[in-house]
């Protein structure tokens, strides 16, 4: 009687398990909407014949509610030679919120990330580093579109020339 109360039990679990699996509900997705740009940059200040660094930016947005988020991560693919080297002055990321509209798009808000300096100036034995910038937030109009947008602004050492913007591509319309 025991034997066929446990097989009756098994059969019947046996059955269910497909029947639950069609009910789980899949994780929530995060709502960023992104685009990852390249490019690659000789550093300027230094004679070495392989100082270039690769950058590849993910910039996002996302919209929540009445609100707009937009931030950018930064992976950062430098000479392996250059590992415990000071390669610049001072490095930032200038995250934008921009309205789309007919013409040039305004800008709604922007926050500068610090910290990008740091993680250039500390790249790992491989020459890489990943930096994510702080997130900026903006309260939307109603109708309007809007969209994240990144700027790299690095001040080379040993160049001379201050900080140098380099522009990657913009996230999705939000």
């Amino acid at each position: 009687m025991r034997k066929t109360m446990l097989t009756a039990a098994l059969a019947a679990a046996t059955l269910m398990v497909p029947a639950l699996a069609g009910t789980a509900q899949a994780a929530p997705a995060s709502g960023w909407h992104c685009k990852t740009s390249s490019k690659t940059v000789d550093h300027p200040g230094s004679t070495a014949v392989w100082d270039d660094f690769d950058f590849k930016v993910k910039t996002c947005a996302k919209r929540s509610g009445g609100t707009i988020y937009a931030k950018a991560t930064v992976d950062i693919d430098g000479p392996p030679g250059f590992y415990g080297y000071s390669v610049v002055n001072s490095a930032r990321a200038l995250v934008q919120v921009k309205r789309s509209v007919s013409g040039p798009d305004p800008v709604s808000k922007y926050k500068y990330g610090p910290g990008l300096g740091s993680k250039m100036n500390n790249l790992n034995t491989s020459g890489n580093a990943l930096y994510t910038s702080p997130t900026v937030s903006h309260k939307a109009g109603a109708g309007s579109s809007y969209y994240g947008d990144s700027v790299l602004q690095i001040d080379w050492k040993d160049d001379g020339k201050g900080l140098r913007s380099y522009a990657f591509s913009a996230s999705p319309r939000v």
